[in-house]
């Protein structure tokens, strides 16, 4: 293409076009994780950067339905020791008070229910009544600690395993 006697090339022209827009992706990208970065690093030194020590198993589990009740079969297997009279009970989304754990046992130091200490294992009953579930179907049983932690099970109304 000439204009005025000159001769212009549209290559040139595109092959800065090209440069200038391969920079600003580089610099976005750069931008993008420098946020991503200092958002993390930042919600990680706000809360400690620790995770919940709480850990709480579910070794069995008995589902009466003509009575009512469902028996789980815990076990301390954290770091921690739990106070599991203070902990909220829930099953299929429905809460249930604190309630205390029997059957206690795992040595010396298990022998308060308000002192679940590591390696203790114990019953707890709760009274599910028998109108709001369904035979064979699943249910998440929720168990949420009073230092904030959620231990989450599945099971079944009518069966044990």
């Amino acid at each position: 293409m000439t204009i005025m006697g000159k001769r212009f090339t549209n290559r040139g022209i595109s092959t800065i076009i090209a440069a200038l827009l391969l920079i600003a992706i580089a610099i976005a990208a750069g931008v993008l994780l420098y946020v991503f970065s200092m958002g993390l690093i930042g919600s990680l030194q706000g809360s400690g950067g620790q995770q919940t020590k709480d850990q709480v198993i579910m070794e069995a589990y008995q589902w009466s339905s003509s009575a009512g009740t469902l028996s789980l079969n815990l076990r301390n297997t954290g770091a921690t020791t739990i106070d599991m009279t203070k902990a909220d009970y829930y099953v299929g989304g429905n809460p249930f008070g604190a309630i205390t754990p029997t059957g206690l046992g795992g040595g010396a130091s298990c022998s308060s229910a308000a002192s679940f200490a590591p390696g203790c294992y114990g019953t707890v009953s709760i009274t599910v009544g028998t109108t709001s579930y369904t035979s064979g179907v699943a249910y998440v049983v929720k168990i949420g600690l009073s230092d904030g932690g959620v231990m989450s099970y599945s099971a079944v109304d009518g069966n044990s395993s």
